[in-house]
């Protein structure tokens, strides 16, 4: 009799893990791309990690990952392929039915990418999005999740609904504008050392801090405009529910 309570617990455990069980499916390929190409990036839930290479290509790994192969299969990839530019596109389609829902699945994708390669569009909706390394223009959104660039030598654009943002330059040479701009997060930049730049930060409900000394301008709790060293390229901060983070490497 003593033995029941411990099957039942053991059933209800193996239930449990059925429910949670998923199916997965792993898409890899390679494409041509330009060292100065450009990409672009739709995606719905899954995270993107971006990392440079000294190829001139992509390398693209993209997982699947469902409740039901049915899931799966309501999940493509859209792909228009060039020397010029890569382009990928997630698509889901709708389940049949009216207000049935969305489908309950995810792609996750790791990219190798050549590191003067630009960014042009990196978005999504669920998503944390890494970049590293890449020294051509990004430009990359996410609504829930956080967004990380480093290594960064061009223009770059960050934006997130609920998320932190952070991004790292290697060099400012050649840069001219920088903007990142979050709803409900922290947002944080790099500059290397002694590097020069305009700086105009705001935060509804957060702090400013700056490593650096500040010219020509005005620095208060929440906000802060001016020049630190020779001036440079124009770099927009805002955030409403966060603090905002200046330094250097």
């Amino acid at each position: 009799m003593k033995s029941r309570p411990l099957l039942l617990c053991t059933a209800l455990f193996a239930l449990a893990t059925l429910a949670r069980a998923t199916v997965t499916e792993t898409f890899k390929q390679t494409y041509p791309l330009a060292a100065d190409g450009t990409l672009q990036l739709d995606n719905v839930n899954g995270d993107i990690d971006i990392v440079a290479w000294d190829k001139a290509e992509v390398s693209l790994e993209a997982e699947k990952k469902g409740k039901t192969d049915e899931d799966l299969a309501k999940v493509t990839l859209e792909i228009d392929s060039s020397p010029a530019k890569l382009s990928i596109k997630t698509k889901y389609a709708k389940k049949d039915g009216w207000l049935s829902g969305s489908v309950n699945a995810s792609v996750r994708y790791k990219l190798m990418v050549p590191a003067g390669a630009h960014l042009q569009k990196i978005d999504s909706v669920n998503s944390d999005i890494t970049v590293t390394g890449v020294r051509g223009s990004v430009n990359l959104d996410t609504v829930n999740g956080s967004i990380t660039a480093t290594g960064l030598a061009a223009d770059a654009r960050l934006g997130s609904v609920n998320g932190s943002l952070r991004a790292e330059f290697a060099s400012l040479d050649g840069v001219q504008k920088v903007k990142l701009d979050s709803v409900n997060g922290r947002t944080s930049v790099a500059l290397p050392k002694g590097a020069g730049a305009r700086i105009d930060a705001d935060s509804v409900n957060g702090s400013v801090n700056i490593d650096q000394a500040v010219k020509l301008g005005k620095v208060r709790r929440h906000s802060l405009s001016g020049q630190i060293g020779s001036g440079g390229p124009d770099i927009s901060l805002e955030t409403v529910n966060g603090s905002i983070s200046i330094k250097e490497n």
